[in-house]
């Protein structure tokens, strides 16, 4: 596999130029480098943001499909436009018998569902995938082995808490829905693309149970083979923008729309009902939990930072250039500042100025920076970082830093940034439904 030479040094330049947070300055710099890909016998491993773009865009690249612009493979904004772009989507549950509360906050398009989430992208390239799934053990193997070789890397289905390398907490496993990028199998060891800079050497015995742990994704596999002959890329970019549109306002639930975000604005000020933040995270840590999830998911759940908005601004300024169509710019940049506003968003989560808190911010930061930068390298010191933020959690329950006016002003501030976000976003999806018109 090709070295990626020197991009982590590009990385800490672009992060002392700019002042960007890592994960922002590694967006950027990937994207640049993507510029510059030419050939799949130089770069066959594509470090990512996001989990299925980014294993996507790796079976596009081995199934021979290029962009039809630049003949290079596709950039993972491209990806991630075609694909269907961004979604919403908010739950939190509490859990009585564990005192615990989780919060969840999405944003890509099918967010619930990577297999349909694929399969639509693969339709949009012209591309056919093949699915092998089993619940046996042996023939789970075999399946693996034989996509792998068939199609030179598959796109593997697994639980993220039982890789060993990204050092997860013990008992985050069993709900870490993640896809993999896998190149290559032997007897004992496989070689996968997990979004870092370089591949990852793992076990097999672990990549297996890692496959197997989610019981209803069948250690699935998807293998692509292309069928386009002339790719329209005016119309898969059209396709995309209009599965985003629709994704934002038609779902089965309102929890899965736009409307999730004013639903969670209600709630998280000004509600007493049981569904109210003033119930589910009241201060102590199960506040810190909500807070902490707020910053994680729109910062560093493989966002590349502000909820993929960023991203899907990406998406729009090279769709305007790809397909000389100025009518996309107007779009990059409303979903640039909706990029801007989640992460304000993020930080007041977490204010710089409460020293707990601060550290749970800095903490969160810190483990996704060492794994996309180094690795497997960090895992020790990413299992000592969750190690910190539990202890972090016990100390806030016995102490916490806020009172309950403090705290209730904190959710009222967030309140209100919430509704200016879900305006915008409102505005936005208009905006993309215009541009179809």
């Amino acid at each position: 596999m090709t070295t990626q030479k020197h991009f982590k040094q590009r990385v800490r330049a672009r992060m002392a130029k700019t002042g960007e947070r890592y994960t922002t300055a590694r967006r950027h710099v990937l994207a640049a480098q993507a510029k510059g890909e030419s050939t799949l016998s130089e770069t066959p491993h594509f470090p990512g943001v996001h989990p299925e773009t980014a294993a996507l865009r790796t079976a596009l690249a081995h199934a021979g499909v290029t962009d039809p612009h630049t003949g290079a493979p596709f950039t993972e904004a491209m990806v991630f436009g075609i694909a269907g772009g961004i979604g919403a989507g908010v739950f939190h549950f509490y859990y009585a018998a564990e005192d615990f509360a989780s919060f969840y906050v999405a944003g890509r398009n099918s967010w619930h569902d990577s297999d349909v989430y694929l399969h639509n992208a693969c339709e949009r390239f012209g591309v056919t995938p093949t699915i092998l799934e089993t619940g046996g053990k042996k023939k789970a193997a075999t399946n693996l082995v034989d996509a792998v070789a068939a199609s030179g890397c598959a796109i593997a289905w697994v639980d993220m808490g039982l890789l060993p390398y990204r050092g997860m907490a013990p008992g985050m496993e069993g709900g870490g829905y993640h896809v993999v990028t896998v190149y290559r199998v032997s007897e004992d060891e496989a070689l996968l693309g997990d979004l870092a800079a370089e591949p990852v050497e793992i076990p097999l015995a672990a990549l297996a149970d890692a496959r197997a742990r989610i019981k209803k994704q069948k250690n699935r596999v998807m293998t692509l083979a292309s069928t386009q002959t002339d790719f329209d890329l005016r119309a898969a970019v059209l396709a995309g923008v209009r599965a985003c549109r629709d994704g934002l306002v038609n779902q089965r639930m309102k929890n899965f729309t736009l409307e999730a975000f004013k639903t969670w604005a209600d709630r998280i000020h000004g509600s007493k009902g049981k569904e109210s933040w003033e119930q589910v995270f009241p201060p102590g840590h199960r506040l810190l939990q909500g807070l902490r999830s707020v910053y994680d998911f729109i910062e560093h759940y493989h966002t590349g930072g502000g909820l993929m908005r960023p991203l899907y601004a990406a998406f729009f300024s090279e769709a305007a250039t790809a397909l000389g169509d100025d009518g996309f710019a107007p779009l990059a940049e409303r979903y640039a500042e909706l990029g801007r506003d989640w992460s304000a968003l993020a930080d007041a989560a977490l204010p710089d100025d409460v020293a707990p808190l601060r550290d749970a911010k800095a903490l969160l930061a810190r483990k996704e920076q060492l794994y996309l930068a180094h690795g497997p390298a960090a895992t020790a010191e990413i299992e000592g970082i969750w190690t910190q933020l539990g202890a972090l959690e016990k100390a806030v329950s016995a102490d916490f830093p806020l009172s309950d006016a403090e705290s209730d002003r904190l959710r009222e501030q967030m309140k209100g940034r919430i509704l200016d976000i879900y305006a915008k976003e409102c505005a936005a999806q208009e905006a993309l439904g215009a541009l179809l018109a």
